[in-house]
Protein backbone atom coordinates (compact mmCIF):
# COMPACT_ATOMS: atom_id res chain seq x y z
CA UNK A 1 0.00 0.00 0.00
CA UNK A 2 1.60 3.00 -1.30
CA UNK A 3 0.47 5.49 1.27
CA UNK A 4 1.25 3.10 4.37
CA UNK A 5 4.93 2.83 3.03
CA UNK A 6 4.99 6.94 3.00
CA UNK A 7 3.49 7.12 6.34
CA UNK A 8 6.04 4.66 7.51
CA UNK A 9 8.62 6.77 6.14
CA UNK A 10 7.41 9.58 7.91
CA UNK A 11 7.75 7.36 11.50
CA UNK A 12 10.61 6.02 10.95
CA UNK A 13 12.22 9.67 10.01
CA UNK A 14 11.21 11.32 13.13
CA UNK A 15 13.96 12.36 15.50
CA UNK A 16 15.11 10.06 18.11
CA UNK A 17 14.04 13.10 20.76
CA UNK A 18 10.47 11.42 20.20
CA UNK A 19 11.96 8.85 23.07
CA UNK A 20 10.73 11.69 25.51
CA UNK A 21 7.88 11.59 27.82
CA UNK A 22 6.64 15.02 26.48
CA UNK A 23 6.47 13.43 22.58
CA UNK A 24 5.64 9.56 23.40
CA UNK A 25 1.85 10.07 22.66
CA UNK A 26 1.77 11.56 19.41
CA UNK A 27 4.36 8.86 18.20
CA UNK A 28 2.96 6.01 19.76
CA UNK A 29 -0.78 7.21 17.89
CA UNK A 30 1.31 7.52 14.77
CA UNK A 31 2.64 3.84 14.64
CA UNK A 32 -0.85 2.44 16.11
CA UNK A 33 -1.85 4.66 12.77
CA UNK A 34 -0.07 2.57 10.85
CA UNK A 35 -0.62 -0.51 11.76
CA UNK A 36 -4.34 0.21 11.62
CA UNK A 37 -3.73 1.39 7.49
CA UNK A 38 -1.91 -1.92 7.01
CA UNK A 39 -5.09 -3.60 8.58
CA UNK A 40 -7.52 -1.80 6.73
CA UNK A 41 -8.80 -1.18 9.78
CA UNK A 42 -9.71 2.43 8.58
CA UNK A 43 -11.82 3.89 12.03
CA UNK A 44 -9.26 3.29 13.96
CA UNK A 45 -6.68 4.91 11.55
CA UNK A 46 -8.36 8.17 11.06
CA UNK A 47 -9.37 8.14 15.13
CA UNK A 48 -5.60 7.56 15.67
CA UNK A 49 -4.22 9.97 12.83
CA UNK A 50 -6.32 12.95 14.37
CA UNK A 51 -5.31 12.24 17.89
CA UNK A 52 -1.52 12.41 16.61
CA UNK A 53 -1.89 15.22 14.77
CA UNK A 54 -3.94 17.30 17.55
CA UNK A 55 -1.37 16.42 19.63
CA UNK A 56 1.31 18.83 18.16
CA UNK A 57 3.88 16.37 18.75
CA UNK A 58 4.42 15.61 15.21
CA UNK A 59 7.51 17.18 13.44
CA UNK A 60 5.21 19.92 11.79
CA UNK A 61 7.18 20.00 8.50
CA UNK A 62 6.03 15.97 8.10
CA UNK A 63 2.28 17.19 8.72
CA UNK A 64 1.24 16.70 4.90
CA UNK A 65 2.45 12.72 5.21
CA UNK A 66 -0.20 12.64 8.25
CA UNK A 67 -2.77 14.46 6.29
CA UNK A 68 -2.76 12.38 3.04
CA UNK A 69 -2.22 9.42 5.12
CA UNK A 70 -6.00 10.23 6.33
CA UNK A 71 -7.55 10.98 3.03
CA UNK A 72 -6.72 7.69 1.89
CA UNK A 73 -8.26 6.11 5.30
CA UNK A 74 -10.89 8.44 4.43
CA UNK A 75 -11.48 7.44 1.04
CA UNK A 76 -11.51 3.76 1.56
CA UNK A 77 -14.15 4.12 4.10
CA UNK A 78 -16.28 6.05 0.91
CA UNK A 79 -16.41 9.70 2.62
CA UNK A 80 -14.42 11.17 -0.63
CA UNK A 81 -15.59 14.69 0.73
CA UNK A 82 -13.70 14.88 3.87
CA UNK A 83 -10.49 12.75 1.60
CA UNK A 84 -10.25 15.74 -0.63
CA UNK A 85 -10.14 18.50 2.29
CA UNK A 86 -7.34 16.16 4.28
CA UNK A 87 -5.40 16.11 0.48
CA UNK A 88 -5.61 19.85 -0.13
CA UNK A 89 -4.71 20.59 3.09
CA UNK A 90 -1.67 18.07 2.23
CA UNK A 91 -0.92 20.07 -0.91
CA UNK A 92 -1.19 23.22 0.64
CA UNK A 93 1.83 22.18 2.65
CA UNK A 94 3.55 20.94 -0.11
CA UNK A 95 2.51 21.50 -3.20
CA UNK A 96 5.16 19.49 -4.93
CA UNK A 97 3.09 16.22 -3.36
CA UNK A 98 2.17 14.60 -6.24
CA UNK A 99 0.20 11.44 -4.01
CA UNK A 100 -1.65 13.68 -2.78
CA UNK A 101 -2.21 15.47 -6.03
CA UNK A 102 -2.83 12.19 -7.67
CA UNK A 103 -5.10 10.52 -4.61
CA UNK A 104 -7.04 13.54 -4.73
CA UNK A 105 -8.18 13.42 -8.40
CA UNK A 106 -9.31 9.54 -7.55
CA UNK A 107 -11.94 11.04 -4.64
CA UNK A 108 -12.92 13.74 -7.62
CA UNK A 109 -13.32 10.76 -9.88
CA UNK A 110 -15.53 8.95 -7.00
CA UNK A 111 -17.58 11.79 -7.28
CA UNK A 112 -18.44 12.03 -10.76
CA UNK A 113 -16.25 15.38 -10.21
CA UNK A 114 -14.39 14.71 -13.60
CA UNK A 115 -12.92 18.75 -14.32
CA UNK A 116 -11.80 18.30 -10.79
CA UNK A 117 -10.35 14.90 -11.46
CA UNK A 118 -8.54 16.02 -15.15
CA UNK A 119 -7.12 19.13 -13.39
CA UNK A 120 -5.65 17.04 -10.74
CA UNK A 121 -4.38 14.06 -12.70
CA UNK A 122 -3.06 17.12 -15.10
CA UNK A 123 -1.16 18.51 -12.08
CA UNK A 124 0.69 15.53 -11.17
CA UNK A 125 1.54 14.84 -14.34
CA UNK A 126 3.74 18.08 -14.37
CA UNK A 127 6.04 16.17 -12.46
CA UNK A 128 6.21 12.89 -14.87
CA UNK A 129 4.48 13.60 -18.25
CA UNK A 130 5.40 9.59 -18.61
CA UNK A 131 3.44 8.34 -15.19
CA UNK A 132 0.97 5.43 -17.21
CA UNK A 133 -1.45 5.29 -14.21
CA UNK A 134 -1.77 9.27 -14.28
CA UNK A 135 -2.65 8.90 -18.41
CA UNK A 136 -4.91 6.29 -17.19
CA UNK A 137 -7.05 7.95 -15.17
CA UNK A 138 -7.16 11.29 -17.29
CA UNK A 139 -8.13 9.34 -20.04
CA UNK A 140 -10.39 7.28 -18.29
CA UNK A 141 -11.93 10.95 -16.93
CA UNK A 142 -12.40 12.21 -20.68
CA UNK A 143 -14.05 9.17 -21.51
CA UNK A 144 -16.40 9.57 -18.73
CA UNK A 145 -17.20 13.26 -20.06
CA UNK A 146 -17.58 11.85 -23.27
CA UNK A 147 -14.58 13.53 -25.33
CA UNK A 148 -13.31 10.21 -26.88
CA UNK A 149 -10.51 12.07 -28.60
CA UNK A 150 -9.22 13.58 -25.51
CA UNK A 151 -9.81 9.65 -24.04
CA UNK A 152 -7.84 7.78 -26.88
CA UNK A 153 -4.91 10.35 -26.71
CA UNK A 154 -4.57 9.50 -23.12
CA UNK A 155 -4.87 6.11 -22.95
CA UNK A 156 -2.11 5.97 -26.02
CA UNK A 157 0.01 7.74 -24.48
CA UNK A 158 -0.32 5.51 -21.28
CA UNK A 159 0.12 2.25 -23.56
CA UNK A 160 3.65 3.93 -25.05
CA UNK A 161 4.87 4.26 -21.27
CA UNK A 162 3.41 0.90 -19.95
CA UNK A 163 3.09 -1.25 -22.76
CA UNK A 164 2.60 -4.77 -20.84
CA UNK A 165 -0.12 -2.92 -19.00
CA UNK A 166 -3.33 -5.23 -20.07
CA UNK A 167 -5.80 -2.59 -18.54
CA UNK A 168 -4.68 0.46 -20.23
CA UNK A 169 -5.37 -1.66 -23.97
CA UNK A 170 -8.98 -2.30 -22.54
CA UNK A 171 -9.65 1.12 -22.13
CA UNK A 172 -8.50 1.98 -25.32
CA UNK A 173 -10.66 -0.96 -26.85
CA UNK A 174 -13.48 0.75 -25.09
CA UNK A 175 -12.97 3.89 -26.85
CA UNK A 176 -12.55 2.51 -30.34
CA UNK A 177 -15.42 0.99 -29.92
CA UNK A 178 -17.51 3.78 -28.81
CA UNK A 179 -15.90 5.48 -31.83
CA UNK A 180 -17.30 2.78 -34.09
CA UNK A 181 -14.13 0.83 -35.03
CA UNK A 182 -15.00 -2.18 -33.87
CA UNK A 183 -11.45 -3.72 -35.98
CA UNK A 184 -9.45 -1.46 -33.89
CA UNK A 185 -11.04 -2.04 -30.42
CA UNK A 186 -10.88 -6.06 -31.30
CA UNK A 187 -7.35 -5.59 -31.72
CA UNK A 188 -6.87 -4.03 -28.05
CA UNK A 189 -8.98 -6.77 -26.55
CA UNK A 190 -6.75 -9.48 -28.15
CA UNK A 191 -3.92 -7.55 -27.30
CA UNK A 192 -5.72 -7.62 -23.58
CA UNK A 193 -5.85 -11.10 -23.65
CA UNK A 194 -2.59 -11.72 -24.87
CA UNK A 195 -1.07 -10.11 -21.41
CA UNK A 196 -3.66 -11.71 -19.12
CA UNK A 197 -5.58 -14.85 -20.35
CA UNK A 198 -7.49 -14.20 -17.32
CA UNK A 199 -9.07 -11.22 -17.95
CA UNK A 200 -12.20 -9.90 -18.53
CA UNK A 201 -13.19 -8.21 -22.16
CA UNK A 202 -16.01 -7.72 -24.59
CA UNK A 203 -14.52 -10.62 -26.51
CA UNK A 204 -15.58 -13.15 -23.75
Amino acid sequence: MKISRLLAACVLSLPACLGSPALAGGLDQAKSALAALDAKEYPSAIAQLTEAMDSNELPAEQTHLFLAARGYARAAMGDYNAAIDDYSKAVQLDASYVSAIYNRGNAHFALRHYDQAIDDYSLALETDAKDAKLLNNRGSAWFKKGNLQSAMANFALAIEASPDDPDLYLNRGKVYEALGEPDKAREDFLQVKKLDPSAKTPLD
